[in-house]
């Protein structure tokens, strides 16, 4: 058997050299920087979500205006080469600005609805609050959709 360097034990005489040393060092990168694509992709899908829970459309809209910032804030990055994850930041961009879209639809859409019939709904009220038994409340609401469908 022949003694190769990989073989032979250490030898104690000779100083230990540093860890690395003697060898070329990598040249040190700056690292990747992806969290405003991820960042923009979850928000958007949150916001999505929320669209679609009519109720919480404005809270949406607001996380898909985020979603849109970060997306477009992900991409200037990935461009630069300073991340990798374009794909997410992209998919952020786009669902953030779908539930913001759909979100303000919706935000205005319902306002306008309540605008428009707010003397209706203080009738319904009044008319709740008198209400004696059940039947006195069925006949509230069936006046209630009456009035709303003039």
């Amino acid at each position: 058997m022949t003694d190769t360097p990989a073989d032979r034990p250490p030898d104690p005489t000779q100083p230990v050299p540093p860890a690395g040393a003697g060898y070329g060092g990598y040249p040190t990168a700056r690292p990747r920087r992806n969290g405003m694509g991820t960042a923009a992709l979850v928000l958007g899908i949150l916001a999505l979500v929320l669209v679609v829970l009519i109720f919480f459309s404005p809270l949406g809209a607001f996380l898909g205006l985020l979603a849109v910032i970060f997306g477009i804030v992900g991409i200037l990055r990935a461009n630069r080469g300073e991340a990798d994850n374009r794909g997410q930041a992209v998919a952020g961009l786009v669902t953030g600005a779908v539930a913001l879209v759909v979100g303000l639809f919706l935000a205005i859409g319902i306002g306008t609805f309540f605008a428009a019939n707010v003397n209706e709904f203080r009738q319904f009220g009044r008319c709740m609050d008198n209400a004696r038994g059940d039947q006195a409340r069925e006949a509230c609401a069936r006046q209630l959709s009456r009035d709303l469908e003039r």
